[in-house]
């Protein structure tokens, strides 16, 4: 029995290239956008934002696959998210299915939250506390 190298790598290469087309239908564009966080409904998955390029609030789904940090990669809780906070998203889909993929809260421009001894604080989620910051709280 005689093998033919050549019909195997004709067979080989035309298996590849079927890959690659298959590989190159299958991809998927992700857009990135910013605006500002309005609201998350817990179980809905679906978290509503007022975007920088449309007046109508945008909703997309956040599931479990969905990454959220803050702008220096530490993970966020969608519900420590405080409404108006500036937001960089990316996502896949178009019209009324967008997925969200990637969310990082921004810090906002300007805080007027002060601690106890009237410090400046800039909480990166805008959450509404006091901090303490005296070394014996008596």
């Amino acid at each position: 029995m005689k093998i033919d190298i050549t019909k195997i790598a004709v067979a080989l290469l035309a298996v590849g290239i079927c890959t690659t087309e298959l590989r190159a239908q299958a991809t998927t564009t992700v857009t990135t956008t910013k605006g500002a966080f309005t609201e998350y409904v817990p179980g809905s998955e679906t978290m509503v934002v007022r975007t920088e390029t449309s007046s109508a609030p945008l909703r997309y789904v956040v599931s479990k696959q969905t990454t959220i940090v803050d702008v220096s990669g530490a993970p966020v809780a969608i519900e420590r998210i405080s409404p108006g906070s500036p937001l960089s998203i990316q996502y896949t889909g178009t019209g009324e299915h967008l997925v969200a993929s990637r969310i990082v809260v921004q810090r906002p421009a300007a805080s007027n939250h002060r601690t106890r001894d009237n410090r400046a604080c800039s909480d990166p989620a805008g959450h509404d506390h006091v901090h303490d910051t005296r070394s014996d709280p008596r």
